[in-house]
């Protein structure tokens, strides 16, 4: 019988709790819900650093056509500045975020190859260019085998730990 599919946030919790752990199976689920974490907060990020750096770009085609004097060349200077500072720390933000999330999906990307019963080193073609790094990450759609394989027990399909026995008290 298999176990309840994992909840988003208990997909992030496990991904995180098991941050450099290559071995063993990882759920659909799992796998999956931790993808879209990641990517959601890469596109956040990325629509964020996308609004300041148009808007940066038109403040300053703008702000150039509109000069008059040099106090309105001082206001460009420091909008532009500001600007230039919020894409910095948004740059910061998402590669602090990459490395934060890099072993940990690494992780869970090798785990749910395991789970379909493929080697973790198929995560090598993520190194060719194009679509090498397709073929991994296809290969993560399919269920996990219900018997266990080389790589452990299914995360989906283990069974119920039975509660030990206390003896009774003489």
């Amino acid at each position: 019988m298999a176990t309840k599919t994992l909840s988003f946030v208990e997909a992030i919790k496990a991904c995180f709790s098991k941050f450099a752990t290559f071995k063993g199976r990882a759920r659909r689920s799992e796998f999956w819900w931790f993808y879209l974490a990641i990517y959601a907060v890469n596109a956040i990020l990325g629509v964020i650093l996308n609004y300041f750096a148009t808007a940066k770009s038109a403040l300053v085609e703008e702000g150039f056509s509109n000069l008059s004097n040099l106090s309105e060349l001082d206001k460009l200077a420091e909008q532009e500045s500001t600007y230039a500072n919020i894409n910095l720390i948004i740059m910061i933000l998402m590669g602090i975020w990459f490395l934060v999330t890099l072993i940990p999906f690494l992780a869970a990307h090798v785990r749910r190859l395991h789970d379909v019963g493929k080697s973790g080193h198929m995560m090598w073609l993520y190194l060719l260019c194009g679509v090498g790094g397709l073929i991994p990450l296809i290969m993560c759609i399919a269920d996990g085998k219900p018997e266990p394989n080389q790589y452990g027990p299914s995360p989906k399909f283990a069974a119920t730990p039975v509660e030990p026995q206390t003896p009774p008290t003489i």
